[in-house]
């Protein structure tokens, strides 16, 4: 389904794939997206539409304060905001800016993103345990998860409930690495302002491990996790000590038959 937003370019809907059992994830339970600091008035009026209940912000405070939000918590929304980022990577915008004209010659950002994916990864197990136990409840949904760009952070959360719910490792690929085509034109901005704030010290293919989904950075954390629990089910309740309940809540919200679909 396409959303007709002017200023929200990753947005959908976790849902509408089939799982390797034939049976269809529910569309229109949990939506993803990119973070909601540009919506126009008619794409809140769009927002609004959907019904959202709950919305999970996996963004660091200085994000948040950076690129505050236009659609705010109240009676008829409730906000989760956990961050699932190494705080130790959290910078202000001045101290971004001299780490770029300091590093800009040495700075291997394709480790920064491996890194940021072990952190996620085996570094968050009680940020993942609250965000799952969060959207598992029926009374939050619709529900939206979001981060600044909706790629990797929230990528990483929404490919791990599909995967828990059953849908085939290749969709869960397709469907986290569509954010390369959604984010293309803003990351192309995006490598341009970085490029001019390291006085173009930085080329656009040593940024680029930064502005885009790569397959390997979820695949090398998905073969240690698999290689260190079995599934992703006992990495949730083993590893992130997620109770069955939630996981159950989560599985009865999701999965419906595909019969007379």
């Amino acid at each position: 389904m396409n959303y007709n937003f002017k200023k929200l370019f990753n947005f959908r809907d976790v849902g509408g794939v089939v799982t390797e059992n034939g049976e269809k994830l529910k569309e229109g339970i949990l939506f993803r997206s990119e973070d909601l600091s540009k919506l126009t008035k008619q794409d809140i009026e769009t927002f609004r539409q959907l019904n959202i209940k709950a919305i999970c912000d996996l963004r660091m405070p200085s994000e948040q304060k950076s690129r505050v939000s236009r659609v705010q918590p109240g009676p008829d929304i409730e906000l989760l905001s956990v961050s699932i980022h190494d705080k130790s990577q959290e910078f202000t915008h001045f101290e971004f800016l001299k780490f770029l004209v300091s590093k800009s010659t040495t700075v291997d950002f394709e480790k920064i993103m491996r890194d940021m994916y072990e952190h996620m990864a085996f570094g968050c197990h009680d940020e993942m345990k609250e965000i799952i136990c969060f959207l598992s409840d029926a009374n939050r949904v619709p529900a939206l998860i979001h981060c600044t760009g909706g790629k990797d952070r929230t990528g990483f959360v929404a490919a791990i409930i599909q995967l828990y719910l059953g849908v085939p490792y290749e969709t869960v690929i397709d469907e986290y690495l569509k954010s390369n085509d959604l984010i293309a034109v803003k990351m192309k901005r995006t490598e341009s302002f970085i490029r001019w704030m390291s006085l173009f010290r930085i080329s656009p293919e040593q940024i680029r491990p930064v502005l885009e989904v790569r397959r390997e950075y979820f695949e090398d954390v998905y073969q240690k996790i698999m290689k260190q629990y079995g599934d992703i089910g006992t990495y949730l309740e083993k590893g992130c000590n997620i109770p069955r309940g939630c996981l159950e809540q989560l599985n009865e919200m999701f999965l419906s038959s595909n019969e007379g679909q």
